[in-house]
């Protein structure tokens, strides 16, 4: 099922500790949170009245940006009915929220699906308690594992978010939190590499040269190993890296950090780049051309940004050419090279995450 979400943004509100990194009017890009029952109601009605319904879409107005059961349980039920009648005139499908693994009970989750949320959203970060510490989380990874386990028992839709390269995390630690949170089975993931963001905590300690956050290179390995590891348990990782703002993107507001604009793409490429590599060293191939095939929905990712693959298979292993054909009958996530009497194959579940 495809989400057709409508984002209600209340940046901080319900957090009840400034956690290391957290900016979240330079990462949601909003600076004035839709976090009133008229403004909630204004905005869902210009969404549905510029965008429609969408038939083959599952409707969500998503509360972004804090903690959304820490809020007062008054303001809580008051957004919550504002968003509910949405549901009962059946211009909107459910509701999902974000929130802190500390900020969910029985109780809580039990409110929260009596007024249609349907997806609920939880910050992990890390299961290292150390880094969750020194990140000034408040919360501990028996926390997240509590908190997981009350959410399945209302059987609605987990996503979990996870931050690499935290103070003191390493890829060690963040492959571990990964095989955790599989053990956990939710059903989607996020994916941020940590940046220093203007105004916060750790803007003071990189400045003060306590904080080295990874390079892009570092941020793009350690989520290939991730991401591969999520694939293989078939658990969609539904973002990887802060999507695109201007406020985001504005001079300034990045401190320091792997930050671009198409980082999963980045991602993605490398995969396919490693995946390339393989079929070369184990094929008996001595052309100096080669033709690969992918789907087409892989096609970009197997040549990398600006054919960044196509130009170091041709480097490393003395080729004058590469020819990429799109071919739909290509499983997607696998690869293929093409010789005059046979086709090697590789799928991404080969390689070693």
């Amino acid at each position: 099922m495809k989400f057709f979400i409508i984002p209600i943004f209340a940046p901080h509100l319900g957090c009840p500790h400034q956690c290391i990194f957290c900016n979240q009017r330079s990462i949601s890009g909003v600076s004035n949170p839709t976090t009133t029952p008229n403004l909630l109601e204004k905005t869902v009605k210009l969404y549905l009245k510029t965008w429609g319904k969408k038939e083959d879409f599952k409707t969500q107005i998503a509360f972004y940006g804090g903690s959304f059961t820490g809020l007062d349980l008054k303001i809580q039920e008051s957004l919550l009915s504002k968003a509910h009648d949405f549901i009962n005139r059946g211009e909107v499908s459910s509701i999902r929220i974000s929130t802190r693994p500390d900020y969910i009970d029985s109780e809580i989750v039990c409110l929260l699906k009596d007024y249609g949320v349907d997806t609920i959203e939880l910050g992990v970060q890390s299961m290292a308690d150390r880094v969750l510490m020194l990140s000034r989380r408040g919360h501990t990874s028996s926390d997240v594992e509590m908190a997981v386990e009350t959410i399945k028992g209302y059987d609605l839709e987990l996503g979990l978010q996870i931050m690499p390269g935290l103070p003191e995390d390493t890829p060690d630690l963040m492959l571990n939190t990964v095989d955790r949170i599989i053990k956990m089975r939710p059903d989607f993931v996020r994916i941020y590499p940590t940046l220093v963001i203007k105004d916060t905590p750790l803007e003071e300690l990189y400045l003060r040269g306590n904080f080295l956050p990874m390079t892009l290179y570092e941020a793009v390995n350690i989520c290939k190993k991730a991401l591969l590891r999520f694939k293989i348990a078939d658990i969609p990782v539904i973002r990887l890296g802060l999507q695109s703002t201007p406020e985001l993107e504005r001079q300034g507001t990045i401190i320091a950090g792997p930050y671009h604009p198409s980082f999963r793409h980045l991602v993605e490429s490398a995969i396919f780049l490693e995946m390339g590599e393989r079929l070369i060293e184990k094929s008996p191939l001595y052309d100096e051309r080669l033709t690969f095939r992918v789907t087409p929905e892989d096609y970009s990712y197997f040549c990398g940004q600006k054919n960044g693959n196509i130009a170091k298979l041709k480097e490393r292993y003395k080729k004058k050419d590469i020819k990429v054909i799109r071919e739909i009958s290509v499983k997607k996530g696998s690869l293929e090279l093409i010789t005059d009497s046979s086709t090697f194959c590789i799928d991404h579940r080969e390689l070693n995450s």
